[in-house]
């Protein structure tokens, strides 16, 4: 089963241009379209972390302890920045798997200007730390859970428009499991939890961002196919549960995964992955609808193998 979960190839060099650009093309109108309506809440959306906390759904496989490359470095550049916001986001992180069952990451966000605005400045937003438990699928277990904390926090004093001005605290639980394995299709639920803090920073909540603790459910399909992955991911957040309040939102993304330097039944060091997607929400604030681009970069450290006794 692990083997068809991750058989998806890149794409070729020329393939590849001419995809990008087409995407681009098409992706530009909206994005710019969106420009004024996209708030901290709804523009920051990546597939990539919801599949990091789904056992066996890394966007680029699950690490191991006695791997090859157990430690691995990556970098998340926020292409919907360069029409959206004055600063271009890029997060940076690291991904540890401690055994078989835990990992552990932390990442650092920082942010820069694009010069397609009049801001200028560079400095650090943001930082999170997050640990997992995971029991991956098998042949002879088909139902694979995760459980784990992730925690983040505005740094320094950075742009209103990078930050909510909170502290958050993230519990979750995770599950996935096998629909039809002769079709790659994969079926995910998570529950996740979001405890706010005040912070020195003032609030600054983004379009349908909800105000208070609040608490999410999660379920969606993936789909691999040979050069790419889909998915659509249908989400509920609400304050109801954790708060007096009783705010709502629901939202519907569609994303495809496309990485286009991996190679199946190789241990490479390096990763790319394209991800584009789009989303239609409703919550307090009205209904939005856009489109969304990342892409995300992935490096192992390869530790020096030990000398023989």
């Amino acid at each position: 089963m692990k083997a068809r979960l991750s058989s998806f190839r890149p794409f070729s060099a020329l393939r590849l241009c001419a995809g990008v650009a087409l995407v681009g093309l098409g992706l530009l109108p909206a994005a710019r379209a969106q420009s004024d309506t996209s708030g901290a809440a709804t523009g920051a959306w990546d597939i990539s972390e919801l599949l990091d906390r789904l056992p066996t759904m890394s966007p680029f496989g699950k690490l191991t302890s006695d791997s090859p490359f157990p430690l691995k470095y990556y970098a998340r550049p926020r292409l919907g920045d360069l029409f959206h916001r004055d600063y271009m986001r890029l997060p940076i992180g690291a991904r540890a798997q401690i055994t078989d069952h835990v990992e552990v990451a932390t990442e650092l966000e920082t942010y820069f200007t694009h010069g397609f605005g009049d801001a200028a400045g560079y400095g650090l937003s943001r930082y999170r730390v997050g640990t997992k438990y995971e029991e991956v699928m098998t042949l002879a277990h088909p139902l694979g859970w995760s459980v784990g904390t992730d925690f983040e926090t505005p740094l320094s004093r950075p742009p209103m428009e990078l930050t909510d001005g909170h502290r958050h605290l993230l519990p979750y639980v995770a599950f996935t499991h096998v629909l039809l394995d002769d079709s790659r299709l994969i079926g995910y639920s998570s529950v996740g939890l979001d405890f706010l803090s005040h912070s020195p920073l003032p609030s600054n909540f983004g379009r349908n961002q909800l105000h208070g603790n609040s608490t999410t459910f999660s379920t969606g399909v993936t789909r691999d196919f040979k050069r790419f992955r889909v998915a659509l991911t249908g989400n509920w957040s609400t304050t109801s549960l954790l708060t007096n309040e009783n705010h709502n939102l629901f939202s519907l993304r569609p994303d495809v995964l496309i990485p286009l330097t991996r190679k199946p039944g190789v241990a490479t060091r390096t990763h790319l992955l394209l991800i584009f997607g789009g989303r239609a929400v409703h919550g307090p604030d009205g209904t939005e609808l856009g489109v969304n681009g990342s892409v995300r970069v992935e490096f192992a450290f390869h530790a020096a193998a030990a000398a023989p006794k």
